[in-house]
């Protein structure tokens, strides 16, 4: 087997809770225990409610904040045994796509300054030759070559994002991750943003990690899903498997609380999210789930299964889901939108 690009391997990560006087009172299990494969090419998709790990995940994977446990392989090499010199090599592989596209763009700068900085960071193109390559940049991301004298406040969340992508491409990553790229978004801006990451991976041959939990959009890129909930993995597999059939009762619930869809014999969610700082013994999930037993608070359930994995004691004899085909979960007017904005495009390459 080829190495995967990128490989958790039992990480987990921490943050300390104080009181008013800043005495320690415990800590928050942001990440606890994850392993993740992702092969080159892929698309693998995170998903799950605020507040289980997500973020905290895809930054741990390109060490922006150090996990406390584990090990984070890419290319079979860990980042964690990295120099701070060797890391900032590494970095050029790797790029992340922020959720708030006014707020991840230097005010101070212009579009051409903020595309150009990953250039001149690594070093790859020389500096007569900048301008140029940021036009090709914005150009590929659909927006004119003109524009890059404009500062990010005289641009919509759209065009902004579309700059934050151009920018991520500036230094020929192999591995991007989007932490709720779209999320922000208006439903058709979101339809012609997806149109492009799906154009970028597939001609670029990019390995993607999408942070999301709009499923509609989850369901319509990904490969793979990895489904969390307070920091840990509760089930993962390909798409089409995880949505039709379902294995976890919170990805069932999950799926049920999309409005107007969803799975059959799922309730949806009742009761608060447990505490990250003191969570529940066994199945984290098992205060909230309708078809907890005492296993559950005695034992851990490990993720089993082949190639579609879930943490369930009884997933083998939970009802049966409703059948995937007949959930939308919302990406039926993604679909719409993507195919509208696809032929507006064709029709203006022909009268060209």
């Amino acid at each position: 087997m080829s190495t995967p690009l990128l490989e958790l391997r039992d990480v987990a990560k921490g943050f300390p809770v104080r009181d008013a006087l800043g005495r320690r009172r415990g800590a928050v299990r942001a990440v606890d225990g994850v392993s993740l494969v992702v092969p080159k090419g892929s698309v693998l998709a995170i998903v799950g409610e605020s507040g289980c790990g997500k973020s905290t995940l895809g930054r741990l994977a390109l060490r922006l904040i150090e996990a406390d446990q584990g090990q984070i392989m890419f290319e079979g090499e860990d980042l964690r045994g990295l120099s701070a010199r060797g890391l900032r090599a590494r970095r050029r592989d790797m790029q992340l796509i922020f959720q708030d596209p006014f707020a991840s763009l230097d005010p101070r700068m212009t579009v051409e300054q903020a595309v150009a900085e990953p250039l001149r960071l690594h070093g790859i193109v020389p500096r007569a030759q900048e301008t140029q390559r940021v036009a090709e940049l914005l150009s590929r991301v659909g927006l004119r070559p003109e524009l890059a004298r404009r500062w990010p406040h005289e641009f919509s969340g759209g065009q902004r994002q579309r700059i934050a992508i151009a920018r991520a491409l500036a230094s020929q990553p192999k591995l991007i991750i989007g932490d709720e790229p779209v999320s922000a978004l208006d439903v058709s801006v979101q339809a012609q943003v997806v149109n492009l990451l799906q154009d970028l991976i597939r001609e670029l041959g990019l390995t993607f990690v999408l942070i999301s939990h709009d499923l509609g959009v989850v369901r319509h890129i990904a490969d793979r899903v990895a489904v969390m909930y307070l920091g840990r993995i509760v089930e993962e597999g390909p798409t089409a498997q995880v949505f039709g059939a379902p294995r976890h009762p919170y990805t069932r619930a999950l799926l049920a609380a999309v409005p107007g869809q969803g799975h059959a014999n799922a309730p949806l969610l009742e009761g608060d999210i447990p505490s990250p700082i003191n969570p529940p013994s066994g199945c984290r999930f098992r205060t909230r789930c309708p078809y907890a037993q005492a296993l559950c608070a005695e034992q851990l359930p490990p993720l089993e299964g082949l190639g579609h994995v879930a943490a369930c004691h009884f997933q083998g004899s939970l009802p049966p889901a409703l059948a995937g085909q007949d959930v939308d979960t919302g990406g039926e007017r993604l679909r719409r939108l993507q195919a509208y904005f696809t032929d507006q495009t064709q029709k203006q390459g022909e009268l060209a």
